[in-house]
């Protein structure tokens, strides 16, 4: 199974099923791929992805700020036997409530209160010896503050990562939307972030969203202006190994996965 060069940024994308064909074919352009759903048991081309690509294990594993059940540390388990990548990812987010009796519509970060902090540090310490693989955390994308924080997002982070030995998974798209939202430039709500603990990053598209009536996450090529904060990230992250193009949808086309890998390597030149 192919594996990530020491030393070597990586530039890859997310495993879109019915791109398979032209990403056998993209050898040389796309470095690795991002799993954002198990293959399904009709993906014939899934075996030669696999012996083809490194692959990042990204599917949903569970809300870290409640205990994984067996059954989900034994399907994270499993995954990342199947995939063998050098780290497992999941998100700082919330999806439902802790009874389980509401589900929300799009993920949420957790509360930036101490009770928060101890339950994600120690359920994500579960899962990462539960897969026996390093764990990686993507930061998930603010809109308003609560009166309940604690803590700023980002002594939040510094905090779990300090405590978990984990690395940070930073979606560039996510920062951008979350300091356009709160009236900040990206680079000034980064200040405090923890960049050091950074091994990968996340770049897509923005565009504006008519349901929203503003901005939002697209599956288009990375704007300039992505890539230069990517850029910006990557001169204070030391430990940055993979850049991945984020986009997972049925709607997205070769050309524009192509296109936004070969714009990243550019601007990175690699």
């Amino acid at each position: 199974m192919p594996t990530m060069v020491e030393g070597r940024l990586s530039v890859g994308a997310f495993y879109n099923p019915h791109l398979a064909e032209s990403l056998l074919q993209s050898a040389g352009v796309v470095d690795h791929l991002s799993m954002a759903d198990p293959p399904a048991r009709d993906d014939l081309a899934f075996p030669c992805i696999r012996d083809r690509f490194p692959l990042l294990l990204h599917d949903y594993l569970g809300q870290l700020s409640d205990p994984l059940s067996e059954p989900a540390l034994a399907r994270a388990r499993n995954l990342q036997e199947m995939y063998r990548g050098p780290w497992v990812a999941e998100h700082f987010q919330c999806l439902h409530t802790q009874d389980g009796g509401r589900t929300l519509d799009y993920v949420f970060p957790p509360l930036y209160t101490e009770e928060f902090l101890s339950r994600f540090v120690a359920n994500a310490c579960v899962l990462r010896d539960a897969v026996t693989a390093p764990l990686v955390m993507e930061n998930i994308p603010g809109f308003f503050a609560l009166d309940y924080a604690q803590m700023t997002e980002a002594e939040f982070l510094r905090r779990f990562f300090d405590q978990t030995g984990c690395s940070l998974l930073l979606d560039l798209p996510h920062i951008w939307l979350a300091a356009h939202y709160s009236g900040r430039s990206p680079r000034e709500y980064l200040a405090d972030f923890p960049l050091d603990k950074v091994v990968e990053l996340h770049v897509a598209g923005v565009e504006q969203d008519r349901d929203l009536e503003g901005p939002w996450i697209a599956p288009t090529q990375p704007t300039q202006e992505i890539l230069n904060l990517a850029l910006w990230v990557a001169e204070r992250a030391p430990g940055l190994r993979a850049i991945t193009f984020d986009a997972f949808a049925p709607s997205l086309t070769m050309d524009v996965l192509l296109r936004a890998v070969e714009a990243t390597r550019s601007a990175f030149q690699v």
